[in-house]
């Protein structure tokens, strides 16, 4: 792996942003939805939006709990759009790639949960819809039979990140989609957990943890499939060399998850 120990370094780091990143506005999407329909109370957090429930009907509860990952979708659809376009592979690409993988799973990822998660926001919504739970459990199964060919459409975007001659040669190929998609869904399924406290409940640790998993799915295919593309990345040696500004990127992203800890308060 030392060959691309900064594809690690830098395909982990924008992991961590986009993680970070999608949670933060799915959480924006809860807060601007609630704070339009003027809850008494109301905060933003890191990962949750409080609000004082009294005298507030369940339509209102409904709308505000689907907001987020209806947010969530927005992005994985729009991401997904300009991976498309995009011509060129290089590290605004693979940050691209990643808020399309994760702006899907902060939404098809909480119809899967919903069955175990019932304070989640699908789990809340579907609940307060008295659905029975056979069919909260054909909900969740409808997501992963939806998010498991979204993450294969997307397989060939991460082979695409490297040159044509890499690709190529199995001995060189393997580790660099090690390096792309395992390492750094470890490291970051590590740190933004750790990013993730203090958590309202413990429970709420599943979506972050398990969620991103799924990318996983993509990995059988990035290692064996051919894709044709006229791709042909000229930028490698910038995502196999250290990047400061992902640093920098870093530390803005995460001072901005750690300041919203203890909330803005709205009254």
């Amino acid at each position: 792996m030392k060959q691309y120990k900064y594809v690690i370094l830098n395909s982990s780091l924008l992991f961590i942003i986009a993680t970070i990143l999608e949670m933060t506005l799915h959480e924006c999407g809860h807060f601007v939805t609630a704070f339009y329909l003027h809850p008494q109370n109301l905060s933003l957090h890191h990962n949750y939006v409080d609000y004082a429930e009294d005298n507030l009907n369940t339509n209102y509860k409904i709308a505000i709990a689907a907001a987020g990952p209806i947010v969530s979708l927005l992005i994985g659809m729009l991401f997904h759009f300009i991976c498309s376009k995009q011509t060129k592979r290089n590290l605004l690409f693979l940050f691209n790639l990643y808020m399309a993988i994760f702006g899907y799973i902060g939404f098809f990822g909480y119809l899967m949960i919903a069955p175990m998660v019932p304070v989640g926001d699908t789990g809340f919504i579907f609940h307060a819809l008295n659905f029975p739970m056979w069919f909260i459990i054909l909900i969740a199964v409808t997501g992963i039979a939806v998010l498991y060919p979204l993450q294969k459409c997307l397989t060939k975007y991460f082979v695409e990140m490297g040159t044509d001659e890499l690709i190529a040669d199995t001995n060189l190929r393997k580790p660099f989609i090690h390096s792309l998609i395992q390492y750094p869904l470890y490291i970051g399924i590590i740190i933004t957990a750790l990013l993730n406290f203090p958590i309202p409940v413990l429970i709420s640790l599943i979506a972050p943890v398990c969620s991103p998993m799924t990318i996983m799915w993509s990995y059988g295919d990035a290692l064996r499939k051919t894709y044709t593309t006229q791709h042909a990345n000229i930028e490698f040696k910038k995502l196999n060399s250290i990047q400061p500004v992902l640093f920098i990127l870093l530390i803005i992203i995460v001072a901005i998850n750690r300041l919203l800890v203890p909330g803005i308060h709205v009254n």
